[in-house]
């Protein structure tokens, strides 16, 4: 049975007990300690295997990475949740174990920051320089983490927290990470595909390959933080052959936004990556290329970014033509591009104005210029303004007819001028329908008996001659009436 609130534990030999729950998961639950407001006890819950946890606990209590509290106008900065104290209960049994209180509250996930709209709607910052340095933090994080041999595994945005006010990284949930002991290694069960590196997208993750995970994942974030969230496996496929999913993409190495074009995948063409500087186009390539030794390591990521993110280093500056934006030094406003193509895709995807007069053949333009009027509401008569020097207007006691009677509207004229002419447009249709089939069948009739007179009026060969001349053309003449009154008319007639 699992300890809860109010319970006696014991933390190293100091006696203490379990204050409210404030957080409660598929693993344990999280207390608050009376006796203490900077920390806070994690306790695994019954069904959990405690000797699974026992040896990990301690393994990372004898190699606890070097990340310091932040101490920021007054304020605490807790970058990682990592255990500070066994747990026990009053038989001296394991139950979990002690960490630094974190102000959940005051943090955001990573996930949030990556798309513009999404994080202006949450009040978060959207620039490039924040992002750059909240990429800088997280590389400065797993260098700490990495140079005691520890791992993530499965690093991804929605993993991760930043302070709203500092943008540190605060790491959750550590004692799911992957931990080097003393002789032993206690590895992670969890990974995201979508951030898992080529080589383990067929072949299963094995421990001596964790760290070289780490470095492709991070650079994914990175990537991400740096470019509008695009996934750098993401893109336009040259050919059907290109898996549709990211792990698959993924697994046949579809990077798309490297220094030499990929022949089966294009960028997306909203993406920033052609206005970043050559050096951290040179890391992205290293860490999505074919050898996996060749990633980045994340301290090599932390100092390359911290020189980005020093504003006295000059080499971001703010965009002459909208202040929010930041660029490259010496590269074009990437932000400035996007808005500029995304308005444009907007404007050709408006929808097509309907057909016009001028669109229709040339003798028909005329008739179907004057649509034909649908009631209309009678428009309410409006007081006119007052002005200098203006004609005031008609008492408002005044009946509404005798108003309407002095007071006669342009539009109401108009729009009964519109719908006789519509009558007579609609009177003129119908009578063209009666009549053209009868012209049809009369000068059908006549060219018939033409026809017979012509073939028996030849008297030498180049009267028949002539007269085989004459017929054609008259022929020509009557296939045309036909395709006029049989095809053009009743396309016409349904149209409208």
């Amino acid at each position: 049975m699992s300890l809860v609130s109010g319970q006696t534990i014991l933390i190293g030999s100091r006696r203490s007990r379990l204050g409210k729950l404030i957080k409660s998961g598929g693993a344990g639950s999280v207390y608050l300690l009376p006796d203490d407001a900077n920390a806070v006890a994690k306790i695994y819950h019954a069904r959990v295997d405690p000797p699974s946890y026992t040896d990990r606990i301690e393994a990372m209590l004898d190699l606890r990475p070097h990340l310091p509290d932040q101490i920021e106008g007054g304020k605490r900065y807790v970058q990682i949740a990592w255990p500070d104290a066994m747990v026990r209960d009053e038989r001296g049994k394991f139950a979990g174990f002690t960490m630094p209180a974190l102000d959940v509250d005051s943090t955001s996930e990573l996930e949030q920051v990556l798309q513009e709209r999404q994080a202006r709607a949450a009040g978060l910052p959207v620039g490039l320089g924040h992002k750059i340095t909240l990429a800088a933090n997280l590389a400065a994080v797993l260098a700490a983490l990495h140079q005691q041999h520890h791992c993530v595994v499965d690093l991804k945005p929605v993993n991760l927290r930043f302070y709203r006010a500092s943008l540190y990284i605060a790491l959750l949930d550590c004692d799911g990470f992957s931990i080097q002991g003393r002789g032993r290694r206690y590895s992670a069960p969890q990974y995201t595909p979508d951030y898992l590196a080529p080589e383990y997208q067929a072949h299963k993750l094995d421990e001596a390959g964790e760290e070289t995970q780490d470095r492709f994942a991070l650079a994914v974030v990175i990537f991400q933080l740096l470019n509008f969230g695009i996934h750098p496996y993401s893109g336009k496929p040259s050919s059907d052959r290109v898996p549709t999913d990211i792990p698959g993409r993924i697994r046949e190495r579809c990077y798309a936004y490297g220094l030499r074009a990929n022949r089966i995948m294009a960028p997306s063409p909203v993406s920033a990556h052609a206005s970043m500087p050559r050096e951290l186009r040179g890391l992205f390539d290293r860490a999505f290329g074919d050898t996996p030794s060749a990633r980045p390591p994340s301290s090599e990521w932390r100092d390359a970014l911290r020189a980005y993110a020093q504003p006295s280093s000059g080499r971001l500056v703010v965009c002459g033509r909208n202040r929010e934006h930041q660029h490259y030094a010496g590269q074009p406003c990437a932000s400035c591009i996007r808005l500029d193509l995304l308005s444009k895709t907007a404007r050709k995807a408006k929808p097509r104005p309907a057909t016009q007069p001028q669109d229709l053949p040339r003798g028909w333009a005329a008739v179907m210029r004057t649509p034909v009027a649908t009631p209309q509401p009678r428009p309410r008569p409006q007081p006119a303004p007052r002005r200098f020097g203006a004609r005031p207007p008609l008492p408002s006691s005044m009946p509404p007819s005798l108003m309407q009677q002095q007071m006669p509207s342009s539009a109401s004229t108009t729009r009964g001028y519109r719908l006789q002419t519509s009558r007579l447009v609609a009177t003129a249709r119908a009578a063209m329908i009666l009549v053209v089939p009868l012209v049809f069948a009369a000068l059908s009739y006549l060219l018939q008996g033409y026809y017979a007179s012509l073939r028996g009026a030849a008297t030498s060969p180049l009267d028949s001659w002539m007269n085989q001349i004459l017929l054609t053309l008259m022929g020509i003449g009557f296939v045309v009436f036909c395709y006029l009154f049989l095809v053009v008319l009743p396309r016409m007639i349904k149209n409208r």
